[in-house]
This record gives structure tokens, C-alpha cells and sequence, in this order.
């Protein structure tokens, strides 16, 4: 079984990710498990939420300790993400620059992969009520990072009639995230279309 625990504020899109990403897995043959938790349910709140994929039914039912991959979305939100518990393995995915990854990553001596996905849905125009999208970026970089599944399905998910005109910049946000997440230490990861 493959889990990912996702850390953000109430409106980034934390849980549309989540749910986005499920998807994606779901289309390409895997048993899915997405849920939010949330402490108070408004904008700029603390939020959580999981996702669990495996190539069997999955009948765990509990929060995620021990995720394969910690991902953040908020920088505000580091610290509730690291006291929520991580394994040795536990990959780290953030939504920053390569500077705050470094510290991150002095600090915790480790890896830190990350995507500065605010630039990134900035760029694109997205935006609802002044905050950035940066959950379309993320989308395509968590999809990339944990080989969820290629790129076409990533594009599929997103491409839905409720997006409308915003489909090309969906596109270009997601392609970015997809293809540009690094690694501290290490050079930019390398994905292939296919």
C-alpha cells in the first residue's frame, strides 16, 4: 500500500488534490482511498487529507502517521506536518523555493523534494479570491513523484466541463508541476511522457 498525507490551509485546495490525485490512480487500475481532515472548516485553517492507494482493496480505515509521502503546500503549515509523524522512508514534497528546501532539508537530514507551485499557478492566472492554485501544480508534481500515473490521465482528471475555459491554463500549471519537482542534493527528477 502506497500513502500520502497532504498538509495545507483551508483554501489551497488541499482536498481537492487529494480527491484529483485518488483519481488519477483510480484510472489507471489502483483501489483508492481519499478523505479530509479538517480542525475548524474556514478559509486560512489548518488542513489535512489522505490518500491511499494499493493494487488490492484497502480496508484500513485510520488516519496516516507514517505516510510514503508527507506532502506540503503551505510553508506556514511545515511544523503541524512534521509533529504529525513520519517514517524513516518518508519522502518530503513542498510547495517552495530551492532556499527554504535547503533549510528544510539541513534540518531535517534529508532529501526534501519541492516545486515553487505558487509561481508556477500564479503565472497560469489561477487564482480564486486572490489565493493561488497552487493545488493544479501539485496535482501534476505529487502525480509525477509518487509514478501515480502518466501524464495523459493527470490531463484526463483535469479535464472536466466545470474547468471551462481554464482548461489550457489547468494544462500548462499541471505540465509544469509534472515535469519540474527537485530534489535537494540531487539534479531535477527526471520523467519521461510515457
Amino acid at each position: 500500500m502506497f500513502q500520502v498525507r497532504a498538509h495545507g490551509l483551508g483554501g489551497q485546495g488541499v482536498v481537492t488534490l487529494v480527491t484529483w490525485a485518488a483519481e488519477a490512480a483510480y484510472r489507471v487500475g489502483k483501489h483508492v482511498q481519499a478523505f479530509p481532515f479538517f480542525s475548524a472548516e474556514r478559509r486560512g485553517a489548518p488542513v489535512k487529507a489522505y490518500l491511499r492507494m494499493d493494487d488490492k482493496p484497502i480496508s484500513l480505515r485510520s488516519q496516516i502517521k507514517k505516510p510514503d509521502i508527507l506532502l506540503v503546500i503551505s510553508s506556514s503549515v511545515v511544523g503541524l506536518a512534521l509533529d504529525e509523524g513520519m517514517g524513516e522512508n518518508t519522502k518530503i514534497l513542498i510547495n517552495a523555493d530551492l532556499e527554504l528546501a535547503q533549510k528544510l532539508a539541513e534540518h531535517l537530514v534529508r532529501d526534501v523534494c519541492y516545486l515553487d507551485a505558487t509561481t508556477i499557478a500564479l503565472e497560469n492566472g489561477l487564482e480564486v479570491d486572490g489565493m493561488p492554485m497552487v493545488n493544479v501544480p501539485l496535482l501534476g508534481a505529487l502525480v509525477s513523484f509518487a509514478k501515480i500515473a502518466p501524464f495523459e490521465v493527470v490531463m484526463d482528471v483535469l479535464d472536466m466541463p466545470a474547468r471551462g475555459g481554464n482548461y489550457r491554463s489547468f494544462k500548462n500549471a499541471a505540465k509544469a508541476g509534472y515535469f519540474s519537482v527537485r530534489c535537494t542534493g540531487t539534479e531535477e527528477i527526471a520523467v519521461s511522457e510515457g
